[in-house]
């Protein structure tokens, strides 16, 4: 008996010295989906019936989507990436992104929607100066892999390569890329800020799990300017038993959002490859809008 129970303890004594082994994320994915961030009007719940979900698909799928504001005719003369269906967690199709609120709508203060409406109506006449537009069309940064990775209209593919310390994500839109330490080295101090924030990650048993702070003030939009206003994002990344993805975040920022908020969404496995994304700082099309509004000034329209 007693040496019965030293074997046991000796094997159990193994198995929590072994080393553990993370599964590996890494590959080519595309997070694509109809389904949005917030719930559509079409939808009441977050889990709705197949009949309703293969309806939506059938009016959205394919079809370019419907742009406010769309001057240049951009929903008609680019190629949009929705020939996908609504993204499906557990077999359910899902209405949205966001799991909670219940509402499926992010929770956003007062403050911060009228601040964002300022900015997207001063956006349709601010034209002076390069400064003026936003990092997108100045091929600055996007948020392709920002907390929160989500896909965008088109190039939602990403290209993971995980290492023993680190994991790195780069998302085919706007090529941005992002690193993940995995070293258990502590997050930077409050005064060292980037865009993206300072991601640092680690396993809890075959999830991922990636704990995100140190934001910009611009990526913490926080109303009053205050640049220590921050922002705190946990995603995890868990690779399902078919290959796929689950992707699951909370995020929190009092300056933002009257409470915090979650959603999933999936990732699938995609044969690629990842295309160059050629936008640079100073690209043709910055000097075509600045340029074109120079010619509106002088005519005095």
């Amino acid at each position: 008996m007693k040496l019965a129970l030293a074997i046991l303890l000796v094997v159990a004594t193994a198995a929590e010295a072994r080393p553990h082994r993370p599964p590996d994320l890494s590959g080519l994915w595309t997070n694509a989906t109809l389904t949005d961030l917030e719930r559509p009007e079409d939808f009441k719940t977050l889990v709705i019936p197949d009949a309703e979900a293969a309806a939506y698909e059938a009016k959205h799928r394919g079809k370019p989507p419907e742009i406010p504001d769309d001057v240049v005719g951009g929903s008609t003369s680019e190629w949009w990436e929705t020939d996908v269906g609504m993204t499906r967690i557990g077999g359910q199709a899902r209405s949205s992104m966001i799991t909670w609120p219940e509402d499926g709508q992010i929770p956003k203060t007062d403050a911060v929607k009228a601040a964002r409406k300022a900015r997207r109506e001063r956006r349709k006449v601010d034209f002076d100066n390069p400064e003026s537009r936003g990092l997108g069309e100045r091929c600055l940064e996007t948020d392709a892999v920002a907390p929160l990775i989500l896909p965008g209209a088109y190039n939602a593919n990403y290209q993971i390569v995980q290492t023993v310390d680190h994991i790195a994500i780069m998302a085919e839109w706007m090529h941005d890329l992002r690193i993940i330490r995995l070293d258990r080295s502590p997050h930077l101090p409050p005064s060292q800020r980037r865009w993206t924030g300072d991601s640092v990650g680690h396993w809890e048993d075959v999830t991922l799990v990636i704990d995100t702070t140190n934001f910009t003030p611009a990526e913490v939009d926080a109303p009053n300017g205050d640049p220590t206003a921050d922002m705190h994002v946990v995603e995890r990344l868990t690779r399902l038993a078919n290959g796929d993805l689950h992707y699951a975040f909370t995020i929190e920022s009092p300056s933002q959002f009257k409470q915090g908020w979650r959603g999933e969404l999936i990732f699938r496995p995609t044969k690629g490859p990842i295309y160059e994304f050629a936008c640079h700082e100073g690209n043709y099309s910055l000097r075509g809008m600045l340029s074109a509004a120079r010619q509106a000034d002088a005519s005095g329209k």
